[in-house]
């Protein structure tokens, strides 16, 4: 038997057929399954016809919009803009020289806060005693 795998195969095959055919059911190709796939559902969607419009529904162009000059003209100025900026920038000195100077003036500038009081011994004791009252809970309602 092992060296007469074709020929018990094809007969299995040819059984097989003549079984269908005997049955009344002829042997078809599968029919295709419905799918939840949304590539195929596009697929049909696009292979369906579709109205398409006429040219007398396209829309006129529309009246508030910036027409194509004045967009030239817009970017025109804000490169002009731009390279004056970038001309203004570069002709300064960016040197950070005189440093001291500039920390004086900003220290005369500056308001010095108010002179610290080491508060006397006295003043902390009532201090402390008046967060400890106020810090005691009030006594329970009955």
């Amino acid at each position: 038997m092992n060296g007469c795998r074709a020929k018990y195969s094809t007969l299995c095959a040819a059984a097989l057929a003549f079984a269908s055919v005997a049955a009344g059911q002829a042997v078809a190709a599968p029919t295709p399954q419905p799918s939840a796939s949304p590539a195929l559902s596009a697929i049909a969607a696009g292979e369906m016809p579709a109205v398409r419009p006429t040219f007398g529904q396209i829309p006129s162009a529309p009246t508030d919009v910036r027409p194509f000059v004045a967009w030239k003209a817009s970017i025109a100025d804000t490169k002009r803009v731009g390279a004056q900026t970038a001309a203004e920038a570069n002709a300064g000195p960016w040197l950070l020289s005189d440093s001291e100077a500039w920390a004086d003036r900003a220290r005369a500038e500056a308001t010095a806060p108010p002179p610290m009081t080491t508060p006397a011994q006295g003043d902390t004791d009532a201090f402390v005693r008046e967060m400890l009252r106020r810090a005691t809970p009030p006594p329970r309602a009955h």
